[in-house]
């Protein structure tokens, strides 16, 4: 490609030649309420898409303006995106989670003037917000409600009429306009250069107020032919979409990926109905967090551990011999004859069995957003299907390095992809430079020039890269716990080793300036219950069982015994179980599930304090 055709690609013009590639292929599957999937072919969905786009043309959005999206991840959450992309303007994404200072906060720090809002639900945040946003000009209402007109709508949201449409009137209008300007969309995707903007990403704001990292058509273009090179993906595969897209990971390696290479793309009805809709959807890929993961690791392992014990005895043979396996490609070893035929037997007899269960087609699993515990993907990768862990940030447009399908290294977040260079500083910190890299944070100087030095961006992680270009990440640098000691401790390593007790859901470890180490922690309560059955404990319920000392002897003998391999200074000495699992409504999550450290800490100080007590300590391990 010479220089002129690669400063005239973009977002556009990649997903118009795709579409007429595709043509009637199935492009999306979506699931209206109530319904079986239906499926919307590439050239139907590019035909909804253009109207879109000249309907937000019609609305007065050009090259370069904004457009917003909040909501859910659903299909009309990637039509919107896409017609944004078709007029050269560039779409914001907002989490339907976010608190009303942070919506007020995202669309006029970008100057939004369009915001897609999925349900009536959302629509009423806008209330009291409209007079505080000087640059939005329409509401625009995505899903479909058949029980009011938009009149209707408005009233009960307490909205001027002015200021909302629906998605159909978007589409009407942009019929209108296609006939007046017939050629308007064509100058603005023909004119539109790769090192334009496509999308501002607000960071999910795990301390203080959301920065917008604002990534270029370049950058996403970039990542997308690097991951080709890792993990390819092809026009038979199908995808299915459960993430946010309102951040980076499922926005870049689920929407983008899936426009550029992919074959369809079925969107979950939200992740508590994932487990339901993989069976209707029979996907070959999907991209997780880890709590996902571990949830249906936790289901399969509650089946095995339920079976007979011979059966079970054979099970656990079979998965040591796929593990043996995987182990052998990450070392770049020939499997021995003898191991070759064990799995022969083993895939045989067991494997293909457990990977049916898991999912008939499904061959590639990508996990990202948090560490993932090594049991779960040992486990994955040595039933045959590629789970590979990732690691990046929204600053990174996503993957700066994922495992290779041919050579998982369990515990390390993968190679670094091709254009991506990576150095570590001398306090152990990840710096990173590359074509996929941000250049800055949207109107914050101030921020920018903290997260860059010499050109390098500053990631915020410790870690280490080996020979092979694999990257292990120990911790973030701002989660580090200096003990009363002086020693540094990485929390997430510790937590990690927490979580590979089977019914541990969450972990938080704390220690700042003390003398010992305490965690707290929240289970699956039905992995718990039916654990403490097996176990010939009498409780009626989960409360009950919190109550007693057989489940927190279990977990403290449990703890210690895994703990082993620390030093002592890196042992928790005290934990705490949860009565309910932290989460996004009482902050301490973020939309994408990572912990807010600082909010645990605060909803949580007075647990916190008591289990440095130290004549609680000593209390505990008189037990």
């Amino acid at each position: 490609m010479n220089r002129k055709e690669e400063k005239n690609r973009n977002l556009a013009t990649i997903l118009r030649s795709r579409i007429a590639r595709m043509a009637d292929r199935p492009a999306m599957l979506h699931k209206p309420k109530g319904q079986a999937y239906e499926s919307i072919t590439w050239s139907e969905m590019g035909n909804v898409v253009e109207k879109l786009a000249f309907g937000l043309s019609s609305l007065g959005i050009d090259m370069g303006s904004k457009a917003a999206i909040f909501s859910q991840t659903s299909h009309f959450w990637v039509l919107a995106d896409f017609a944004t992309i078709y007029n050269g303007a560039v779409s914001v994404p907002i989490y339907p989670t976010s608190s009303l200072s942070d919506i007020e906060y995202i669309i006029n720090n970008s100057e939004a003037e369009v915001v897609f809002v999925q349900n009536q639900r959302l629509l009423k945040k806008f209330d009291n917000l409209v007079a505080k946003l000087p640059s939005l000009k329409k509401l625009v209402l995505m899903e479909p409600d058949k029980d009011s007109d938009i009149e209707k709508v408005a009233e009960s949201c307490n909205l001027p009429r002015t200021m909302l449409m629906s998605f159909s009137d978007l589409i009407l209008a942009g019929e209108a306009e296609m006939a007046e300007n017939p050629n308007d969309l064509q100058y603005k995707w023909s004119n539109t250069k790769i090192d334009d903007l496509a999308t501002i990403i607000y960071t999910s704001g795990t301390t203080g107020t959301p920065k917008g990292v604002p990534l270029t058509h370049s950058n996403i273009i970039r990542l997308v032919e690097d991951l080709r090179q890792i993990i390819p993906i092809g026009d038979d595969d199908l995808y299915l979409s459960y993430l946010p897209l309102s951040h980076v990971f499922e926005r870049i390696c689920g929407e983008f990926y899936w426009m550029m290479d992919g074959g369809s793309c079925a969107y979950a009805e939200g992740i508590e109905y994932m487990a339901r809709n993989m069976q209707e959807v029979e996907p070959t890929m999907i991209l997780v967090v880890p709590r996902v993961l571990d949830r249906i690791y936790t289901k399969v392992k509650n089946g095995i551990d339920g079976a007979s014990a011979r059966a079970r005895k054979l099970i656990e043979w079979g998965v040591s011999v796929g593990n043996e396996m995987v182990e052998h490609a990450a070392e770049g070893k020939e499997p021995r004859i003898g191991l070759k035929a064990k799995y022969f037997i083993a895939e045989k007899l067991v494997l293909r069995k457990l990977k049916e269960r898991l999912g008939a087609r499904l061959r590639l699993i990508v996990s990202g957003g948090a560490p993932a515990t090594r049991p779960v993907l040992k486990f994955f990768n040595a039933v045959g299907i590629s789970t590979l862990e990732g690691y990046g940030l929204t600053e990174t447009a996503a993957p700066l390095s994922v495992n290779r399908p041919d050579k998982v290294k369990v515990g390390t977040v993968g190679c670094l992809l091709p254009s991506v260079q990576m150095k570590v500083d001398v306090d152990g910190e990840l710096l990173v430079k590359g074509p996929t890299i941000f250049n800055g944070y949207y109107k914050n100087a101030q921020a920018t020039e903290k997260a860059f030095t010499d050109g390098w961006f500053r990631t915020g992680d410790i870690g280490t890269i080996d020979g092979d270009n694999y990257v292990t990440i120990t911790d973030r640098k701002k989660d580090i716990i200096v003990n009363a000691a002086g020693k540094n401790i990485a929390p997430q390593r510790i937590e990690a080793v927490l979580k590979t007790i089977p019914f541990i859901n969450q972990a938080v470890v704390f220690g700042d300036k003390q003398k010992h180490l305490v965690a707290l922690i929240s289970l699956d309560e039905t992995a718990a219950m039916d654990f403490s059955m097996e176990s010939g404990w009498k409780y009626e319920s989960f409360e009950d069982l919190l109550k007693g000392h057989e489940l927190n002897n279990h977990l403290r003998s449990e703890i210690k015994r895994l703990s082993r391999p620390l030093a002592d200074y890196e042992q928790v000495k005290k934990f705490k179980i949860l009565e309910n699992e932290l989460s996004v409504e009482a902050g301490e999550l973020t939309a994408t599930l990572k912990i807010k450290r600082n909010v645990v800490a605060r909803n949580y100080a007075q647990v916190i304090e008591a289990l440095f007590d130290e004549r609680s300590l000593v209390s505990q391990n008189a037990k």
